[in-house]
């Protein structure tokens, strides 16, 4: 790394992994607990579907409007072009781990997903609950909410590990969390997936985040410094 920019490298030597294991332990664990629950209680189904109708019940023009933005904004192409431009932009600021960190973590999490909803195979809500074009997948986990997770995480990451003033840092960690947010109600609310497998994108994103970040410090341990 260029002596220029010493901070952004020192995650990658930092030998205090506890913080990120105990996050990775409790976000799986979390996630197993919420999909077996859905499989095999159908208590918590319904409460899932009750949960859910309420905040579909939330209806307004305006926030419809700014529902479809975020859902927008968390769909395939929206997320793809944001990791790579932002990819490029860290490559061009000399933060290679990190723009390797997130071209490696995104397009990785959205697969994950994928695969586990054809695992789960839970079937989306009722189509006359829709507001937009239900996608013709399955419905546990969210993929809005896993990329969502897998790219604002990232990027609240890099601000914790990258930018000097704690102020600074707390405002963009906060704003990452709320697009996070954003973009998985909106999916409850437009109708194309339940509460739950909103949540379950959410802990899955963040389990491979926090998992990544681990592998990519434990990796960067050995790599000398540059300058």
């Amino acid at each position: 790394m260029s002596p220029m920019v010493p901070r952004p490298a020192s995650w990658r030597r930092d030998p205090r992994f506890g913080l990120l294991v105990i996050a990775f332990g409790i976000a799986v664990v979390s996630f197993v607990v919420l999909t077996v629950a859905l499989l095999l209680l159908p208590a918590f189904v319904t409460l899932d579907a009750h949960f859910s109708e309420m905040v579909r019940g939330l209806s307004s023009p305006a926030l419809e409007a700014v529902a479809r933005f975020f859902t927008a904004l968390g769909s395939f192409w929206p997320m793809a072009l944001l990791t790579l431009g932002t990819s490029v932009y860290l490559h061009v600021r000399h933060r290679e781990p990190e723009a390797r960190l997130l071209l490696l973590t995104v397009p990785s999490a959205a697969l994950l997903g994928e695969v586990l909803k054809i695992v789960v195979h839970r079937a989306r809500p009722a189509l006359e609950l829709a507001r937009i074009a239900i996608p013709d997948s399955y419905s546990f986990p969210s993929g809005h909410a896993v990329a969502a997770t897998a790219f604002f995480g990232v990027l609240g990451f890099i601000a914790l590990i990258g930018e000097h003033r704690l102020r600074r840092s707390a405002l963009i960690v906060a704003l990452c969390t709320l697009m996070v947010l954003s973009v998985g109600i909106s999916r409850v609310y437009l109708g194309v997936h339940f509460l739950g497998d909103v949540v379950g994108g959410w802990l899955l994103g963040a389990a491979w985040v926090t998992m990544m970040i681990f592998l990519g410090a434990t990796w960067g341990a050995g790599v000398p410094e540059k300058g």
